[in-house]
């Protein structure tokens, strides 16, 4: 029984979507990166990111509080962003929410949606491949935001609807 409803954020979300973000990204993303990195990282660095995106942010949402979000940051192709609350991981939020963010993508015209995650990251991984991603490359790169060197796989599918369909 899903206790949560998928929408588009709101401006009344942002200050909840630093507070998912930043808890996600320090459970999924912090324990693979320098201290140095973390110092970079704050509420701020994603309720900026909200303000500048919001029309192309989704929310899971319970009792008006965000639990997670996902978001395609240049109205493509491109999943950039998945965090879910820890508290609330394992509900199927995630799926809930990159189900969602395909269903945009289909509807702007891409028949494939793309992800990546950081190579450690193997809770966000085996979400990816349980949802038939497949690997398109690895890639190791100096990241500017977390100043620091990172390792992440990026990954494709081939979405099986069409705009057509959801229009």
């Amino acid at each position: 029984m899903k206790t949560f409803e998928i929408r588009s954020a709101r401006s009344k979300d942002i200050p909840q979507i630093g507070s998912v973000g930043l808890a996600s990204w320090r459970r999924g993303v912090g324990p693979h990166v320098p201290q140095v990195a973390h110092d970079t990282i704050s509420k701020a660095s994603f309720t900026d990111f909200a303000s500048a995106c919001l029309d192309q942010i989704v929310v899971a949402v319970a009792k008006a509080r965000v639990l997670g979000f996902a978001a395609t940051e240049h109205a493509d192709n491109f999943i950039t962003d998945l965090w879910i609350d820890p508290d609330h991981e394992s509900r199927g939020l995630g799926t809930a929410l990159v189900e969602e963010a395909e269903r945009r993508i289909s509807a702007r015209g891409y028949n494939t949606a793309e992800i990546s995650a950081l190579i450690q990251n193997e809770r966000a991984l085996a979400l990816y491949h349980h949802m038939r991603y497949g690997k398109v490359r690895e890639t190791t790169r100096f990241n500017e935001d977390l100043q620091c060197e990172i390792t992440s796989i990026r990954l494709r599918k081939h979405l099986q609807f069409y705009a057509e369909e959801i229009a």
